[in-house]
C-alpha cells in the first residue's frame, strides 16, 4: 500500500493507471484478511494519495467512486475519519456529489463515504460546502434510485445530528417532501421505510419544524409502518430488528404529535388504530410498548387545546394487554398509568374506563407492586373507577 500511494502521488499517469492503484487499494481495503487491513490503516500517507487523487481527477467517475468506496470503509476507524476529514477528504466527495450529482452509481458510492466521515467533520467545513444542498440536490436527481434514497436518507439522518443548524437548512430546503415522497415511491422497500422515519424523527426535533415536516412525512410514516409492521411481513435479517424499526417509527410519531395540526392529521391518518396494532402484534417487547404508549399519549391529549381524544373500547384494551404482559415494569406501568389519567379528562372516556373490568384492578396492583401512587396519577384514575369491592 505504501508503495501505491507514493504512486499515486507522483505520478502523472493516465486516468486509468490511477484508476488501477484505486481499485488495488479498495481491494486491500475490502480484504477481511487481518494483515492486509492493519496494513493499509497503518499507512499514514494512503489518505493524503486518495484526497489528492481526488482532486487531480474530479471528472473521472472511476477515480472519484473508487475513492468513496476506500474512504467508506477507512471511516470505520475513529483515526482514519479524523484523518480523512482534516485533509480534505470531506470537502472533496461533497465537490463530487455536486458535481456527479445525476450519475446514481456515483451518489450511492459518495453517500456510503459520506456517512462515515459526518461525524467526524467540521461543521465550518460542511456548512461551507453547501453540504445540506448538496445532498439533497443528489437525493432529488437520482429520484428513481431506491439505494440512493435509503442511503440519502441516512446522509440526512448523519448530518441533522451533526449540528442543529443542519435540521433547519434541511427543512427549508425541502427534506421532508424528498424523504417522504422516496417512502411512498418504495414503499415495499423496508430499509426505505427504516431510513426514512429515522430520518425524520431527526429533522424534526426542533418544535418550531414539526408542523412543516409532519405535512409531508404523517401519512409516508404510517402507511410505511401499516405495511411492514407485522413479524409475518418482516423476518429478521441483516437489515436490522423489525420491533426496532417500529420502535424508532413510534418515536418519530411522537415527536411529530406535539403540534395541533399534526395530531388532528395522525387521528385522520389512522395513526392511533397503528399504535394499537402495533402493541398487539409485539406486545412482549417491553420497550417498544413504551413507545406505543408514548405516541398514544401525545396524540390524545393536546395541551395548547386542552382537549382530550374521545378513545374507543379497542384502544382502551390494547392498552389495558400491554399492563397485563409488563407489570413487573414500572415504566411501562407508569406511562399506562399517565395516559389513563388524562384520559378521565374526558367524561365519555371515563364512561369506557368503568366498563373494563380489569382497569381498577391493574391501576391498584400497579400502585402496590411498586409501592407508588405515580405521583397521584393512580388515584385520580381509581377516583372516577367503579370501587374494588363493587
Amino acid at each position: 500500500s505504501s508503495v501505491l500511494s507514493k504512486f499515486m502521488t507522483e505520478s502523472e499517469g493516465e486516468v486509468a493507471t490511477i484508476g488501477t492503484a484505486l481499485q488495488i487499494l479498495k481491494v486491500l481495503a475490502d480484504e477481511r484478511g487481518h494483515d492486509a487491513k492493519i496494513a493499509l490503516s497503518e499507512n499514514d500517507e494512503i489518505i493524503a494519495a486518495i484526497v489528492s487523487c481526488m482532486f487531480s481527477y474530479p471528472d473521472s467517475l472511476v477515480i472519484q467512486g473508487t475513492a468513496c468506496d476506500i474512504i467508506r470503509t477507512l471511516a470505520v476507524n475513529n483515526l482514519k475519519r479524523s484523518q480523512i476529514c482534516h485533509q480534505g477528504g470531506t470537502t472533496r466527495i461533497i465537490d463530487s456529489l455536486r458535481r456527479m450529482k445525476t450519475d446514481s452509481y456515483f451518489v450511492y458510492k459518495g453517500f456510503m463515504a459520506l456517512e462515515n466521515i459526518v461525524s467526524g467533520a467540521d461543521v465550518d467545513v460542511l456548512t461551507a460546502n453547501d453540504t445540506p444542498k448538496v445532498v439533497l440536490n443528489a437525493i432529488e436527481a437520482c429520484f428513481e434510485e431506491v439505494n440512493v434514497q435509503i442511503h440519502g436518507a441516512e446522509v440526512i439522518f448523519h448530518l441533522s445530528s451533526r449540528h442543529d443548524s443542519f435540521k433547519e437548512a434541511l427543512v427549508r430546503l425541502g427534506a421532508a417532501r424528498l424523504i417522504s415522497e422516496a417512502m411512498t415511491r418504495f414503499l415495499p422497500s423496508w430499509e426505505m421505510q427504516q431510513k426514512g422515519c429515522i430520518a425524520i424523527w431527526s429533522i424534526s426535533t426542533p418544535k418550531a419544524l414539526r408542523s412543516e415536516v409532519g405535512h409531508y412525512a404523517i401519512t409516508p410514516i404510517i402507511d410505511g409502518v401499516s405495511a411492514h409492521c407485522s413479524p409475518d411481513d418482516l423476518p429478521s435479517s441483516s437489515q436490522g430488528d423489525k420491533q426496532k424499526f417500529c420502535e424508532d417509527a413510534l418515536g418519530a410519531v411522537k415527536c411529530l404529535s406535539t403540534t395541533t395540526t399534526n395530531k388532528r392529521s395522525l387521528e385522520e391518518s389512522g395513526a392511533i388504530d397503528l399504535i394499537c396494532s402495533i402493541i398487539w402484534l409485539h406486545g412482549d417487547n417491553a420497550d417498544l410498548c413504551k413507545a406505543a404508549l408514548s405516541a398514544l399519549s401525545n396524540i390524545c391529549a393536546d395541551r395548547d387545546t386542552n382537549q382530550i381524544l374521545r378513545i374507543s373500547a379497542d384502544v382502551l384494551d390494547a392498552l389495558v394487554q400491554t399492563m397485563r404482559t409488563h407489570q413487573n415494569k414500572k415504566e411501562v406501568q407508569s406511562l399506562a398509568i399517565f395516559l389513563l389519567r388524562n384520559l378521565t379528562f374526558s367524561p365519555t372516556n371515563c364512561l369506557i374506563l368503568q366498563q373494563n373490568k380489569y382497569v381498577s384492578t391493574l391501576v391498584h396492583n400497579a400502585m402496590v407492586n411498586f409501592n407508588t401512587s405515580f405521583e397521584g396519577r393512580a388515584e385520580d384514575v381509581l377516583r372516577v373507577m367503579p370501587s374494588l369491592n363493587q
